[in-house]
């Protein structure tokens, strides 16, 4: 046997205890520690079966002798970055093209429930689904939003969307009615949940009932008629007198409409029932003939009697001729 055949068969042999003592290592028969040369590769299946179970089972270290993979043979884990709390754990930073799981996402921490979750709180609103998510953080959306359902602020909501608390907003607007104080729909807008009792006037979404009290510190304008079924206060609540200034550009009637047909009267305070006073102030108008004015009211069968003052007369005169 020369030298170099010397050498090929040590070189053989050292090769062959080698790999002798690795399969016998993760086999589990051997105790003792072992190093494997530089590289290692097989083309078959590789089991590692620990002598006894452990929650270091294997670890694979850096040079610095640092664990970041550790396989927990007592609990089944699987940790990288750290010692595993679940099945598989990732310690630190991990990315992955696709992200799916058959039950619930629980994010921020480890301990699961029925329903997913980003972070620890529990729910309070009976979520009970994998579909079903909690926050228990801030969220925000930097684009549009989609809601199928009902959305509700600080409560369970009973509308499609509900503020349950204080909201604000810059501008306020709606298409349909708006409803103050209450969520039951009508077809006119309302503060309060009393009903209307004039549906004749009341059925369009720019009709407006105020079912308590109204206040006006500035101007109020009417295009239209204005109508009360309780006392006018003028000054305040405790005085049931017109104390301020009222200025009427028109015809005043106060009462049923006016029994007069002519159109020169200044006001009218008057009745439906026969033999209730009714009081007529006219004017003399623009016509050729001068009648004065006069104090209108009616007598006990009806009649109407007309008060005046005639030229000179210091008293005044009653007659049937009409105020104008």
């Amino acid at each position: 046997m020369n030298k170099s055949q010397y050498v090929f068969g040590l070189r053989s042999m050292v090769a062959l205890v080698a790999a002798f003592s690795f399969v016998f290592l993760f086999a589990g028969g051997v105790h003792a520690a072992s190093t494997i040369g530089t590289n290692m590769s097989t083309t078959g299946t590789l089991t590692v079966t620990p002598a006894t179970d452990s929650a270091t089972s294997v670890r694979f270290q850096n040079a610095a002798g640092t664990n970041f993979f550790i396989a927990d043979s007592t609990n089944s884990r699987i940790g990288v970055g750290g010692a595993p709390q679940t099945v598989f754990e990732v310690q630190g930073t991990a990315s992955a093209s696709y992200l799916m799981t058959a039950n619930s996402l629980q994010v921020a921490g480890v301990a699961s429930v029925a329903y997913s979750r980003f972070g620890t709180g529990a729910t309070g609103h009976s979520l009970a689904a994998t579909d079903d998510v909690l926050f228990t953080g801030l969220v925000e959306f930097d684009d549009n939003a989609f809601f199928d359902a009902r959305l509700g602020v600080n409560g369970a909501p009973s509308t499609l969307f509900e503020v349950q608390g204080t909201a604000s907003a810059s501008y306020l607007m709606t298409a349909n009615s708006l409803q103050v104080a209450g969520v039951a729909s009508v077809a006119y807008s309302r503060f309060g949940t009393g009903t209307t009792g004039n549906t004749g006037e009341f059925n369009a979404a720019n009709d407006l009932l105020i079912t308590g009290s109204l206040e006006i510190d500035g101007k109020a304008s009417l295009a239209s008629n204005f109508q009360m079924s309780g006392k006018f206060f003028a000054d305040t609540a405790a005085s049931h007198s017109f104390t301020g200034d009222l200025s009427v550009t028109s015809n005043l009637v106060v009462g049923p409409a006016s029994s007069s047909t002519d159109t020169f009267y200044v006001a009218e305070f008057s009745t439906s029932t026969v033999g209730t006073a009714s009081y007529l102030f006219a004017g003399g108008g623009n016509s050729a003939s001068t009648t004065g004015t006069c104090f209108q009211l009616k007598s006990t069968d009806g009649t109407w009697i007309y008060m005046r003052f005639n030229t000179g007369a210091s008293t005044p005169t009653l007659s049937i001729i009409k105020c104008r």
